[in-house]
């Protein structure tokens, strides 16, 4: 790399540690070279471990946002509200019904009291912790999105996800979220992740958004599945300490707001 692809990564990662995010067109802009130049730096950066690359920009690898991709941390936040909601996810699914299961830590947590509840759904999923979990249960049967392994989120992803979800019809899809609001709908800082989930919305009878208080009302950097226009029915499963005029809002947009406890 020559002396100015060191100076404009050097210039990216100064932006980065002061704003924790960039994006592709504002770099396009203040280096005045092309999109697929741009990407490059990013994806070397990335390979440096200084960023995580995103729809359309990059988010800094120390930054609060990117912590959030590594389902470790994700797993030891708000885990007795996230089992309060596992609880009332489970009374919902019936015997014999198709579910879809995200990656996402408090699918993970519903899919551990369903081994226990000894109904027998069959479970579509990409997320391998919730495949080991319910490797345990014999009645339930489980059916495996493959793609490329992220180690991050212990999954497997690719675009090419949303062309295998096409074939299926899912009686229920429950969704963890990264944010949701009435104003900016579901929002993520995962284009993969959105790109899988929109698939799988659009092949559900019923769409459950399991997400703990903290998740309502916050806003993220990309909005997916316009909920606006979604007209099938659609839940948003959270606990007690949800903002209740946030809820209210929402209930205004056709969902249909359980409180578990």
């Amino acid at each position: 790399m020559g002396i100015n692809g060191i100076k404009r990564k050097d210039r990216i990662k100064e932006s980065l540690n002061r704003k924790g995010q960039v994006s592709v067109s504002e770099l396009v802009s203040m280096f005045k070279v092309s999109e697929v130049t741009v990407r490059r730096y990013l994806e070397e950066l990335e390979k440096e471990k200084f960023l995580v690359r995103t729809y359309g920009g990059a988010v800094r690898m120390e930054s609060s946002i990117s912590s959030e991709f590594f389902f470790g941390e994700k797993s030891k936040k708000n885990i007795t509200e996230k089992r309060t909601i596992a609880k009332e996810s489970v009374a919902m699914i019936k015997n014999g019904e198709t579910i879809f299961f995200d990656t996402g830590t408090t699918t993970l947590e519903i899919c551990k009291l369903l081994v226990k509840s000894g109904k027998t759904p069959v479970v579509v999923t990409t997320s391998l912790p919730i495949v080991s979990e319910l490797s345990q249960a014999g009645h339930i049967k489980v059916f495996v999105l493959g793609g490329f392994l992220r180690r991050e989120l212990m999954d497997f992803s690719g675009h090419f996800l949303r062309e295998e979800i096409a074939n299926f019809t899912f009686d229920q899809a429950f969704l963890g979220v990264d944010a949701i609001s009435a104003e900016k709908g579901l929002t993520t800082t995962d284009t993969v992740t959105a790109g899988m989930e929109e698939a799988a919305m659009d092949k559900a009878r019923i769409i459950n958004i399991v997400a703990d208080y903290s998740k309502i009302g916050r806003v993220s950097l990309i909005p997916y599945g316009n909920i606006r226009t979604m007209k099938k029915a659609k839940r948003i499963i959270t606990d007690s300490r949800a903002d209740r005029k946030e809820l209210e809002k929402l209930k205004n947009l056709g969902f249909e707001i359980r409180i578990a406890r």
